[in-house]
């Protein structure tokens, strides 16, 4: 099964995650990561799996601006909650939290490294 979200899905989870933080400065963000991590090629997924989903919107949503505050805050919520929809159970620590918050500052950051910090939520 392949779980796609829509930008309803992500502002609620942004209303949650970065409360107090005003409305959205740039919702092209949150509308990018939709269909990107919903993006297909020839008719086969550009991100095969929910790993690689949920990390294609949390690269989208966590490196680009598009919240006041609460970027990184919302993009790791965001993980939480897909993976969790997607049926894998998750709780990731504080220190795994603060590795994903230092990957997405990190300009060499990509998809598939995020991925692989998502892999190690897994209990």
């Amino acid at each position: 099964m392949s779980l796609h979200v829509d930008l309803s899905w992500i502002l609620e989870v942004a209303e949650r995650a970065g409360r107090h933080d005003p409305a959205a400065d740039d919702l092209g963000v949150p509308l990018a990561a939709v269909a990107r991590h919903r993006a297909e090629l020839l008719e086969q997924p550009v991100y095969g799996g929910a790993y690689a989903r949920a990390a294609a919107l949390v690269h989208t949503l966590g490196r680009c601006r598009w919240l006041e505050r609460s970027n990184l805050t919302v993009a790791c919520a965001v993980a939480v909650m897909y993976l969790s929809a997607s049926g894998i159970a998750v709780d990731p620590t504080r220190e795994q939290l603060t590795a994903l918050a230092r990957e997405l500052y990190d300009p060499r950051c990509t998809a598939a490294r995020i991925a692989e910090h998502l892999r190690t939520w897994a209990p």
